[in-house]
């Protein structure tokens, strides 16, 4: 039987989550709270899923989680950090925690992961997001990949950036074309591995919508 993923970020497309089928497992990326408590079509989509959490580990990032009592009424078997595990005692300092063991990642992450001067890591992905897609796609034995909320900060008449309306966030260095580029090689180098994308995006996706393990619906918000 196939198995199936869905990565759910937290852009405007997200409210098209009735476009998705039904996926064994969810992966959340970062501050979900606020989504669950504001899209009720969203906790119908996950309830019958197994959740996975990606969350970068950054101040007051489980709040909202928190608030609507996450932990107890979903019970997430994973928490994934976006940093490779050979750096995880050495470079990283998460300042959040739950009841889940941390999840690094493997150094098969390497070859898809920037190496920036004088960055504070020396290998990085651009995003939770991009980081949870390669996960599940490295890491994991999934046959159809979905992806939703993955807008890459492209908003009309600057607008918030997510689908909840937070206006706090910021533009992540990957937005110009660093995050499209790892998602495009990361459907290429998988083609036995099926790709389902909804995305208000347009910018940097030309290559990645040509190849023939991707399905990708644009969406307008």
């Amino acid at each position: 039987m196939k198995k199936s993923v869905s990565i759910l970020a937290r852009g405007h497309s997200l409210r098209y989550i009735d476009k998705l089928s039904e996926s064994d497992v969810v992966i959340l990326i970062n501050r979900f709270g606020d989504e669950l408590n504001q899209y009720p079509e969203i906790v119908d989509y996950i309830k019958k899923s197994k959740i996975y959490l990606c969350i970068s580990g950054s101040v007051g990032e489980l709040d909202s989680l928190n608030k609507i009592g996450f932990f107890e009424k979903y019970n997430p078997s994973k928490m994934i950090r976006p940093y490779l595990e050979e750096i995880s005692k050495t470079s990283v300092n998460l300042q959040n925690s739950s009841n889940l063991p941390n999840t690094f990642l493997s150094n098969d992450h390497k070859k898809y992961m920037y190496q920036l001067e004088n960055y504070r890591y020396p290998y990085t992905y651009p995003t939770s997001g991009i980081a949870a897609l390669a996960y599940a796609v490295l890491e994991c034995d999934f046959d159809e990949v979905n992806i939703i909320g993955l807008d890459f900060y492209e908003v009309k008449n600057n607008s918030s950036f997510y689908a909840n309306g937070d206006t706090d966030g910021q533009v992540d260095w990957g937005a110009k074309g660093h995050m499209q580029e790892v998602l495009t090689m990361l459907v290429k180098d998988h083609p036995k591995k099926y790709f389902n994308m909804v995305s208000v995006a347009e910018k940097y996706l030309d290559d990645v919508k040509k190849l023939p393990n991707m399905n990708f619906q644009k969406v307008d918000v």
